[in-house]
């Protein structure tokens, strides 16, 4: 009875390829720029304020695209509320993003001394005016520009 020893044909692959290296590398890179973005920049209150109001003003305009129904933004010197149009009446809207909000502590919004400023958006995405609102706060300002087409963008500084 002979015995062959099997180890011998057996092919030396332990170990890992350049390409799966590759992958687990990218991988890893990927993961790590996910950390760090999701890390606060240090940016201000103000300009925090100003990114999300502008992100949720555009996200309320495309909704009334969506649902086919006027909507509104509502802007005080110390906060902004969303509003929908149902039955001929305006009603606060509190679902998430477009709960009422406040702005942080130290930011304040110019709205001169007509009181409140209120920016609807027809079914069609079209504003009922073009509109700039400044932030102000921390001896900055910015601005938030609402474009006769609909477009909300965040410019530099306010005057």
């Amino acid at each position: 009875m002979i015995l062959q020893n099997n180890f011998d044909s057996r092919d030396n692959t332990a170990g890992f390829t350049l390409v799966e290296l590759m992958v687990v590398l990218l991988i890893i890179g990927l993961m790590a720029s996910i950390v760090v973005f999701s890390f606060p920049s240090g940016n201000s209150n103000l300009e925090e304020d100003a990114q999300r109001f502008a992100a949720r003003t555009a996200a309320l305009r495309d909704n009334a695209i969506l649902q086919s129904r006027p909507m509104a933004v509502q802007v005080t010197p110390s906060g902004y509320s969303f509003l929908e149009r149902r039955k001929g009446s305006w009603s606060v809207i509190e679902d998430k993003p477009f709960v009422s909000t406040n702005w942080s502590s130290g930011v304040t919004a110019a709205t001169g001394e007509t009181g409140p400023i209120m920016i609807s958006f027809e079914s069609t995405g079209l504003p009922s005016e073009q509109a700039e609102l400044v932030l102000r706060g921390d001896e900055q300002s910015r601005r938030v520009l609402i474009a006769p087409m609909g477009d909300v963008k965040l410019a530099g500084a306010g005057p």
